[in-house]
């Protein structure tokens, strides 16, 4: 979006035009939806967070008059609630390896690309100290993205050992990240990205 269709398409919100949200809902959908769902890997969650985004967008239209990007706007409206959804769910989830991809990918800070580099190298040396059936099973999981379906016939085992596998590994590299208190630096640098990117 040029600045000039921005300024028309804010002012056009500002003013409850429905039929301006409506095109820019068509518009941004299907790449926010992505954006969002490449950290959450979940496409019920992603899709509450892509809805609520939008609502907000609506309800908030009146303070559009202080931005230069309705696109830009958009996603960092998203960002935040993807953030704050994590930041909630962290101990439940497995967000660490899509964290690190997240912020490698889009932020190039040097600080971030630190800390995403010594995390990483955190997280893959605690993958390889896995018991072997464990490792190999939260591999094909993570790595090669096949469904705990796809995993138990390759390995010839139950999808509920598949389940209980990652769920297990997973327990482990919480505990393991918590003794580095990366968990809690993880947290506090997605807090500081959320406000960077909101305000």
């Amino acid at each position: 979006m040029s600045i000039t269709h921005d300024t028309i398409v804010a002012q056009l919100l500002r003013q409850g035009d429905e039929k301006a949200f409506s095109i820019l809902y068509d518009t941004l959908w299907e790449s926010l939806f992505n954006y969002v769902i490449r950290v959450l890997h979940d496409r019920e969650d992603s899709m509450d967070i892509v809805q609520e985004t939008f609502i907000d967008l609506w309800q908030q239209r009146s303070a559009l008059t202080k931005v230069s990007s309705i696109k830009s706007y958009i996603f960092s409206i998203a960002r935040y609630k993807t953030f704050r959804y994590i930041r909630l769910n962290i101990e439940k989830r497995d967000y660490l390896t899509s964290l690190v991809e997240f912020f490698d990918e889009y932020e190039k800070s040097s600080e971030t690309k630190l800390f995403t580099e010594e995390l990483q190298g955190i997280i893959d040396a605690e993958v390889a100290n896995l018991p072997q059936k464990m490792r190999e099973v939260f591999f094909l999981s993570r790595e090669k993205n096949l469904s705990y379906k796809e995993i138990a016939e390759q390995l010839n085992i139950s999808d509920k050992t598949v389940k209980k596998q990652i769920s297990n590994s997973l327990k482990i590299l919480r505990l393991k990240l918590n003794n580095h208190n990366y968990l809690t630096l993880l947290v506090a640098l997605i807090l500081v990205h959320s406000r960077i990117f909101f305000h």
